[in-house]
């Protein structure tokens, strides 16, 4: 008999150290989207989706999705630069280069390939280094400078890029970065962030990283995944929150959170996105989205201007749960509408989650390596179809957790 390949001592190693950080994922009956699921054949409210704006599930972007698969079939298979688009596909950009006040964007299959083929097109440019006469020795060397927390896809997408050098700074620390900055001697400096982070649920400094760049003729990425739809006036995120929207040379965002549905985009000058159109390996050599999905987010996005009363629910939800934790003693982080509630220890994590689950509230357990080890946190996602009296039943699960044995274990560990 074959030996089983997980007799093999490195495969034994690999498959055990999967199963302890394995987390336990929920089966969820129906709709996943909804406020309110069932895990288990038992009714809870859902506190972990980042459907922010609740259109995951609105009616008019399903009909949407729906009318595009009837008319454009399941799927396109090809890429879209070999086998041509769908006027949906079409749409979606125009659509989202207006939300964005940007001259062009480009709709990708997720926002992890928007952030890989815009970080290898900028550091090491495909297209310029096979030009005639053109040598990266001549572009010069290329640093990135990156946030110690930015989102995993972002690493993923430096590694993949390769830059000469990658300097990591403290968590929107915009002084250990201008320190970095003036220290590299490198001739393209490349400084990479989230807009709204996360896991911790702090908002980068642009301003600040913005003057930084400026000061040393650095571009400046941002990946705001997670703040748009949802921050600023009108829902383009952090950079217009902040008032930096002209200062910012790339922009990533999501379509898959705050609009409900997949994919991820980059918006920009007209002559750097088809640039990064042509020049992406995980766009040209990608089968295109079927064309419910860009449909679909073409009506959220409208929907999501239509009607903005959505982020001001959000934002109220979120700041009802934060004043309503910290108001129990519990270690709130960040701000904005990701409320993350600081725990530390990771099997305590846990714990806390499946009791609150045995309340009737599902809320994810963030460990590692989703974060350090030790900086364990339970994650609320609000979303603007919850209502207050869902919020207030979210912060009576927590009392009567917190105030129980959960708490006593966390003391004692303390």
């Amino acid at each position: 008999m074959q030996q089983s390949r997980f007799e093999n001592s490195y495969m034994k190693l690999l498959a055990t150290e999967a199963q302890r950080i394995l987390p336990r994922i929920q089966t969820i009956e129906g709709c996943p989207t909804d406020p309110g699921v069932a895990i288990g054949g038992r009714d809870v409210l859902l506190m972990c989706s980042p459907n922010y704006l609740g259109l995951a599930n609105d009616p008019g972007v399903v009909r949407a999705f729906r009318d595009a698969a009837t008319r454009y079939g399941a799927g396109t298979v090809g890429s879209g630069i070999l086998s041509g688009y769908t006027e949906a596909h079409r749409q979606v950009e125009q659509d989202l280069a207006r939300f964005m006040n940007q001259e062009c964007a480009v709709f990708y299959n997720a926002v992890s390939d928007a952030s890989a083929g815009i970080l290898t097109a900028v550091v090491n440019p495909p297209l310029l280094t096979i030009l005639e006469g053109v040598s990266s020795r001549m572009l010069g060397s290329c640093a990135v400078f990156f946030d110690r927390e930015n989102h995993a896809s972002l690493l993923d997408a430096v590694r993949l890029a390769r830059p000469d050098k990658v300097y990591v700074y403290r968590h929107c620390d915009a002084g250990h970065l201008r320190q970095l900055v003036r220290r590299s001697p490198h001739r393209r400096k490349l400084v990479v962030t989230d807009g709204y982070f996360s896991m911790s649920a702090r908002i980068a400094p642009l301003g600040e990283i913005a003057d930084i760049c400026q000061e040393s003729d650095a571009m400046l990425l941002v990946d705001d995944a997670h703040g748009t739809g949802v921050l600023g006036a009108d829902g383009r995120g952090t950079p217009e929150m902040l008032g930096v929207e002209d200062r910012v040379d790339f922009w990533i965002g999501s379509t898959a959170k705050a609009l409900g549905v997949r994919g991820g985009y980059i918006a920009g000058q007209r002559q750097l996105v088809d640039y990064f159109r042509a020049s992406s390996r995980r766009y040209v050599f990608s089968g295109t989205l079927p064309a419910g999905i860009p449909a679909a987010v073409s009506e959220a996005l409208w929907t999501a201007q239509r009607e903005p009363w959505r982020r001001q629910r959000v934002q109220a939800h979120a700041a009802m749960l934060r004043s309503g934790l910290a108001e129990m003693g519990c270690q709130v982080m960040g701000e904005g509408h990701i409320v993350p509630w600081y725990i530390g220890d990771d099997q305590q994590v846990e714990d806390l989650a499946h009791a609150l689950l045995d309340h009737g509230i599902f809320a994810s357990p963030i460990r590692f390596p989703a974060v350090a080890k030790s900086e364990a946190r339970i994650r609320f996602m609000p979303m603007a179809s919850h209502t207050e009296a869902h919020i207030a039943q979210t912060l009576d699960a927590c009392r009567k957790v917190w105030t129980g044995s959960v708490r006593a274990a966390l003391r004692a560990a303390a």
